[in-house]
């Protein structure tokens, strides 16, 4: 593992200056250290050598430890917690690059996060992958990731811009930044031993490495069988009743609060009666820019465990030394001699909001800003054009019925979004107007056509169906950003609105373009189609407005520029569309369109 190693001969001085031998080259005092280990709070002094932590003392009078020290700093009161840990999370749903994002979250006290980049994967492969991995080096800030495992998520189902299987993985678990297998997102193909599925766990059980979990599966038999498989964590829980099952089944539960799926406050009240759980961590996943900017990170989702009823010491424990002891890092998560001195002071355990961030025991950030700039990097992956369509036109985007219907109706299947917060979508059957063989919407307002185009080098799959209460009432909405492949997704009344929008997304190499009345309103992401190449403000800047035009336009969500980021996302039940047509999730295979 690629973090912050002595020298033997560092090591010989950290121990002397433990003993008090030597100075150590920084002494924190005037704080309260947060004991992650005993759950207690005291006063005290931290001694840093070489970016590790020599010692931390209780100490209500610092001055008998000043003496001994090159430099002092002054936590004036604040409360000293370890450095938080993101357990789960794909920085290219920050919509920035590796070290655009560092910048951004590391003055929010996230000195370490674990990433799966399979969003990236699924467009550019290996290739993709390193990038990210490579362009997270040299930052105050571990950015440490896993094999992604789902490229694409379903094969069969859907066609990305590359495969992963068992030899793929085996090359990116070679890599010193990489601790195990990313989410295992087939949970289908993982309870029913697909041959894929088998063929990458066996080889997470034979490098002893860490398998991440990605359940939706429903019944006592189905979890056990998935635990069984291998996978050992889980961040899709929404509700009490699967928090309490996979607790009790020794599955950690990775608390998730993302931009578009917050779940903390569910999963605490229901296990906050169970005290102090080490098989509980805190993540992500995936968050906008301007909610990071504007609430926090990690912090701001440990401090949501604590409105929701967890004792702050717990809380705090869950994104920092559960998480570290998930990945099995085991010189992080904790103020205690021998770790590295990744450390936050904090206004308050309870609210987080940080004051000074220090990294490898220097000072990253203080009081929201970075202590020095984060050095500019040139990767030739941020220069390529990864959005490659074909020739569209109306006819593309018109829903045409089988032979032997011209006018009249037609009875068609639906992918139903039950209410405004959901990922899951319903089955629903709706009987719709038929003018010159085609579809029409006439007198159906809650419905919209959804088509999904392969924009994937050689590729040309496409598919059309309807979605109902997406809530986009006018207007057209195009993206690359659907997870996983990452495939050209529409969702429209009119295709030749809609065209204006792909035209769009083309010329920008990617991203989300709302268009209505002749307005086009961008949200230019030419990094894999993923992610801005321009500074945080100008991403911001642009993701803000579109989600306020988009609000106007109907979908009231917090977060409406995500709303088409799943719909296409063939592992979250119930029904689904892709690039090869209409799914029927649980049973992972193809069902007809139209009954």
């Amino acid at each position: 593992m690629n973090l912050k190693i002595l020298t033997p001969t560092e090591r010989r001085e950290l121990v002397d200056a433990a003993a008090g031998r030597i100075p150590v080259e920084l002494l924190i005092v005037n704080v309260q250290i947060v004991n992650v280990f005993t759950g207690e709070i005291y006063p005290g002094v931290i001694g840093i050598h070489h970016g590790y932590i020599a010692y931390a003392f209780e100490a209500e009078d610092p001055s008998r430890f000043a003496g001994n020290a090159v430099k002092l700093h002054d936590g004036q009161g604040a409360y000293a917690v370890p450095g938080f840990i993101d357990s789960h999370v794909h920085i290219e749903s920050s919509m920035l690059t590796p070290r655009r994002f560092a910048e951004l979250v590391i003055p929010h006290g996230t000195t370490t996060i674990v990433t799966d980049p399979h969003e990236i994967g699924n467009v550019l492969g290996i290739e993709g992958v390193e990038y990210m991995i490579e362009a997270g080096r040299d930052l105050p800030m571990y950015q440490l990731a896993l094999a992604p495992s789902c490229v694409p998520a379903v094969p069969g189902l859907e066609e990305s811009g590359a495969e992963f299987g068992r030899d793929e993985i085996a090359r990116l678990l070679d890599n010193d930044r990489i601790l195990g297998i990313a989410e295992v997102m087939d949970f289908q193909g993982v309870i029913r031993n697909s041959d894929r599925m088998r063929d990458i766990l066996d080889l997470g059980f034979e490098r002893e490495c860490f398998i991440q979990g990605h359940f939706f599966g429903d019944g006592e038999h189905e979890l056990a069988a998935y635990l069984c498989a291998g996978p050992s964590s889980n961040h899709e829980i929404f509700t009490p009743e699967a928090a309490k099952a996979s607790a009790r089944a020794g599955m950690i539960v990775d608390a998730r609060d993302s931009s578009f799926s917050r779940d903390v406050e569910a999963i605490v009240g229901a296990l906050k009666q169970y005290g102090r759980m080490p098989n509980f961590t805190i993540c992500t996943d995936d968050r906008e820019p301007a909610q990071i900017l504007r609430d926090g990170h990690i912090n701001a989702c440990t401090r949501h465990a604590i409105e929701s009823g967890m004792e702050p010491v717990d809380a705090i424990r869950a994104a920092s030394l559960n998480t570290a002891a998930l990945y099995k890092l085991d010189k992080l998560g904790a103020i205690a001699p021998g770790y590295i001195a990744n450390i936050n002071l904090v206004d308050d355990p309870g609210n987080l909001k940080v004051k000074t961030v220090f990294f490898e025991g220097t000072v990253a950030a203080e009081n929201g800003k970075l202590s020095r700039p984060i050095e500019e990097q040139q990767f030739a992956v941020e220069s390529y054009n990864s959005v490659h369509i074909g020739t569209l036109n109306e006819a593309d985007l018109t829903l045409t019925v089988p032979e032997g219907v011209q006018d009249g109706s037609v009875q068609v299947r639906v992918i139903h979004y039950p209410d405004a917060d959901t990922l899951e979508t319903q089955n629903v059957i709706r009987e719709v107007t038929v003018r010159d063989g085609k579809v029409v919407l006439d007198g159906n307002e809650d419905l919209n056509f959804i088509a999904v185009v392969n924009r994937h080098a050689g590729k040309t799959g496409m598919s059309v169906g309807l979605v109902s209460n997406f809530l986009l009432k006018q207007g057209a909405l195009a993206g690359t950003v659907s997870h996983d492949s990452h495939n050209l997704t529409l969702v429209y009344r009119d295709p030749s609105e809609v065209l204006t929008a792909v035209k769009k997304v083309v010329s920008s190499r990617g991203g989300v373009v709302y268009v209505n009345n002749g307005q086009v309103y961008p949200l230019e992401l030419p990094v894999a189609g993923l992610m801005s190449s321009g500074s945080i403000g100008t991403c911001i800047s642009q993701v803000e407005t579109l989600n306020r035009v988009l609000r106007d336009a109907g979908i009231q969500t917090s977060n409406p520029v995500m709303r088409l980021a799943t719909a296409a996302l063939p592992v979250i039940p119930n029904i689904k569309i892709s690039d090869k047509g209409l799914i029927d999730v649980l049973k992972a295979e193809f069902i007809d369109l139209f009954v």
